[in-house]
Protein backbone atom coordinates (compact mmCIF):
# COMPACT_ATOMS: atom_id res chain seq x y z
CA UNK A 1 0.00 0.00 0.00
CA UNK A 2 1.17 3.52 -0.78
CA UNK A 3 0.89 6.20 1.83
CA UNK A 4 -1.46 9.06 1.29
CA UNK A 5 -0.12 12.85 0.87
CA UNK A 6 -1.63 15.02 3.40
CA UNK A 7 -2.55 17.77 0.76
CA UNK A 8 -3.38 15.72 -1.95
CA UNK A 9 -6.07 13.77 -0.40
CA UNK A 10 -7.88 16.75 2.14
CA UNK A 11 -9.71 19.57 1.76
CA UNK A 12 -9.24 22.63 3.96
CA UNK A 13 -11.33 24.86 5.22
CA UNK A 14 -10.65 28.21 6.82
CA UNK A 15 -13.05 29.38 9.31
CA UNK A 16 -13.62 32.88 10.32
CA UNK A 17 -15.60 34.27 13.32
CA UNK A 18 -16.25 38.06 13.54
CA UNK A 19 -17.04 38.68 17.56
CA UNK A 20 -19.19 41.93 17.78
CA UNK A 21 -16.85 43.22 20.71
CA UNK A 22 -13.71 42.69 18.31
CA UNK A 23 -15.08 43.42 14.66
CA UNK A 24 -11.01 43.39 13.33
CA UNK A 25 -9.65 40.90 15.26
CA UNK A 26 -11.71 37.95 14.36
CA UNK A 27 -11.31 33.97 15.61
CA UNK A 28 -9.67 32.29 12.63
CA UNK A 29 -8.99 28.36 12.91
CA UNK A 30 -8.51 25.72 10.07
CA UNK A 31 -10.25 22.42 9.46
CA UNK A 32 -9.10 19.35 7.46
CA UNK A 33 -11.67 17.06 5.69
CA UNK A 34 -11.18 14.09 3.44
CA UNK A 35 -11.45 15.45 -0.12
CA UNK A 36 -14.52 14.66 -1.96
CA UNK A 37 -15.16 13.21 -5.30
CA UNK A 38 -17.26 15.14 -7.15
CA UNK A 39 -18.61 19.05 -7.14
CA UNK A 40 -21.60 17.55 -5.21
CA UNK A 41 -19.90 15.98 -2.63
CA UNK A 42 -17.59 19.22 -2.25
CA UNK A 43 -21.28 21.44 -1.65
CA UNK A 44 -22.26 18.66 0.79
CA UNK A 45 -19.31 18.94 2.85
CA UNK A 46 -18.62 22.89 2.63
CA UNK A 47 -22.70 22.99 3.97
CA UNK A 48 -21.63 20.31 6.95
CA UNK A 49 -18.44 22.01 8.00
CA UNK A 50 -20.48 25.26 8.05
CA UNK A 51 -23.53 23.40 9.82
CA UNK A 52 -21.25 21.93 12.20
CA UNK A 53 -19.06 25.42 13.37
CA UNK A 54 -22.55 27.22 13.66
CA UNK A 55 -23.59 24.23 16.18
CA UNK A 56 -20.24 24.05 18.51
CA UNK A 57 -20.28 28.00 18.87
CA UNK A 58 -23.94 28.09 19.60
CA UNK A 59 -23.31 28.75 23.42
CA UNK A 60 -21.50 32.30 21.98
CA UNK A 61 -24.12 33.16 19.52
CA UNK A 62 -25.04 36.36 21.29
CA UNK A 63 -21.61 37.74 20.73
CA UNK A 64 -21.04 36.48 16.96
CA UNK A 65 -21.74 38.64 14.68
CA UNK A 66 -20.58 36.60 11.36
CA UNK A 67 -19.45 32.97 9.89
CA UNK A 68 -17.14 32.74 7.01
CA UNK A 69 -15.92 29.24 6.01
CA UNK A 70 -14.00 28.82 2.60
CA UNK A 71 -11.75 26.12 1.26
CA UNK A 72 -8.24 26.81 1.25
CA UNK A 73 -5.45 25.92 -0.65
CA UNK A 74 -3.00 23.19 1.88
CA UNK A 75 -0.07 26.10 1.37
CA UNK A 76 -2.52 28.58 2.88
CA UNK A 77 -3.15 26.50 6.28
CA UNK A 78 -0.93 27.60 9.37
CA UNK A 79 -2.72 25.08 11.99
CA UNK A 80 -5.58 22.88 11.44
CA UNK A 81 -8.10 21.76 14.51
CA UNK A 82 -9.77 17.87 13.93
Amino acid sequence: MSKMSTKGNYSFYKVEIDVKESPDHPIIFFRKERKCKTAKGMDRQHNRVVNETVEQWRQYDQQIARYTVSRVPADKVDYVVN
